[in-house]
């Protein structure tokens, strides 16, 4: 985890078959897939994300995911979360 004054990044991983069950924050949230597949839903569409995959997700938008696969994951939050 790598944190400035107003954004953190982290390193997710998720095994196959992990849920992210739907949610929102505050914080706006930008995914890159490093690894993996998986399946990602926001603003009413659901994709498949592979590697090199990026998706911009907005403050209080509503998201849920589900790994496919074995999945690494890159999130950055801004603001900072402070509960990660």
């Amino acid at each position: 985890s790598t944190q400035g004054v107003s954004s953190a990044a982290s390193d997710v991983y998720k095994r196959q078959g992990s849920e992210l069950p739907e949610h929102k924050h505050i914080h706006e949230q930008i995914m890159h897939v490093i690894d993996g597949k998986i399946k990602f839903t926001f603003d009413g569409k659901t994709l498949v994300h592979g590697p090199g995959s990026i998706v911009v997700i907005p403050s209080n938008m509503p998201h849920s995911g589900l790994a496919l696969t074995q999945c690494k994951i890159m999130d950055v939050f801004t603001p900072v979360r402070e509960d990660l």
